[in-house]
């Protein structure tokens, strides 16, 4: 951590107790920071393999707990350090409150040994208003404690009252950068839709989220692979899900598919691909057995399916790149034309129509079967800088 947050910091990895699993906290911009975004932050709950091999454990933390008050910090001009910003109150907090364990409790989490449960949080106005346009800055989560947890999965303790445990659960300080600039202000005065919002979900859909990684620093001429985590989050015991994988492979809308930007000054300058290529499109549409084609997935509750994109010259990044070119790429979101319940055993009959082509949409049947939309959000926001 950098001197200017260090003084700040309530609990570090140093002020975790024994007998107490090992939890951290992981912040990714959850999409675009603009005037009219509603700045959702992917929080990430991460447990190391500790020593306690084999017992779950749950816990109860929200961002709306009193505990839980973030802190901004500004980059100051010519990078002369970083200045607190003061942030008033949250005066709808709540302490921490022991609850009965019913299934339902929003802010109730289970982490197995080296398991991860994720989450997205909206920053509060609080915080938007105090930013400005063109300015970098840093949110941090100053370290806390998780008081009401217990050892044991979900289902061990339904029906159970979950109290504070002593000692309690460490949650060491974390920190994620913001920038609040013209990114996508450009994009919409151009006539393109800002990236789709948690906010635009269907609640009788399933819950997918979408996160992205990539190396920080690439050397110049080297490939850039992006990692493309696709996320089931329902609760243990909820119903798998099958579902049509390609849309987050390469498809590319007004709302929906990749972007890739470069710095330009304070603003972000969207890169186009420039790639070209040709398929037929006249032949009869195709029938897809989905439990046995590659562009169909299925997931269990909690579980990811991984893919990746690889971005190099001639396949992504400029032609004129050169060392110093800050990148930025995003996954604005998706509008899945084809999922169901079950698993593949539960499809080995199910048959769905492409275009003959195949890296199309569904063609039959063309309303999803009656089913809601599934509505998959902006993921986070990954940068790269390109070095000699």
């Amino acid at each position: 951590m950098d001197p200017e947050i260090e003084s700040f910091l309530l609990f570090t990895e140093s002020d975790v107790p024994p007998n107490t699993p090992h939890v951290s906290l992981e912040l990714a911009l959850g999409q675009i920071l603009t005037e009219n975004s509603d700045c959702a932050v992917l929080m990430t709950l991460r447990r190391s393999n500790d020593a306690y091999e084999g017992k779950p454990c749950i816990l109860s933390w929200s961002q709306y707990d009193d505990a839980a008050a973030f802190t901004l910090f500004h980059h100051t001009p010519n990078n002369n350090g970083l200045r607190k910003i003061d942030i008033e109150g949250d005066p709808a907090a709540a302490p921490q409150a022991p609850l009965v364990v019913d299934g339902w409790n929003g802010s109730l989490r289970e982490l197995t040994p080296g398991g991860s449960v994720r989450f997205m949080a909206t920053l509060p106005k609080r915080y938007r208003r105090e930013l400005v346009s063109g300015e970098k800055y840093e949110l941090v989560w100053p370290g806390g404690e998780i008081a009401i947890w217990d050892w044991g999965s979900k289902e061990q303790h339904l029906g159970q009252r979950l109290g504070e445990k002593v000692p309690k659960i460490c949650l060491p300080a974390a920190r994620v950068t913001l920038e609040f600039n013209k990114f996508g202000l450009d994009a919409e005065a151009q006539g393109s839709p800002s990236p789709i919002a948690a906010s635009e979900r269907i609640p009788e859909a399933p819950t997918l989220s979408v996160s992205l990684d990539c190396e920080k620093i690439v050397p110049q001429g080297s490939k850039v692979d992006v990692k493309i985590s696709v996320l089931y989050e329902a609760p243990t015991g909820s119903p798998a899900i099958t579902f049509h994988s390609y849309p987050f492979q390469w498809w590319y809308g007004p709302r929906e598919g990749y972007r890739l930007y470069r710095r330009r000054g304070n603003t972000w300058e969207k890169i186009e691909d420039d790639t070209t290529g040709f398929m037929i499109v006249d032949d009869p549409d195709v029938s897809i057995n989905v439990s046995q084609d590659e562009n169909f997935e299925g997931l269990q509750a909690g579980e990811t399916w991984m893919t990746s994109h690889r971005l190099q010259a001639q396949g992504g990044l400029p032609d004129d790149t050169s060392v110093g070119d800050v990148f930025r790429y995003i996954f604005k979101g998706v509008k899945l034309d084809w999922w169901d319940w079950g698993d593949s055993s539960d499809h080995v009959e199910t048959v769905v129509k492409l275009p003959c082509f195949i890296k199309g949409r569904v063609t039959e049947p063309q309303d999803n079967g009656g089913r809601p939309k599934l509505i998959v959000p902006a993921s986070n926001a990954v940068e790269f800088t390109i070095a000699e």
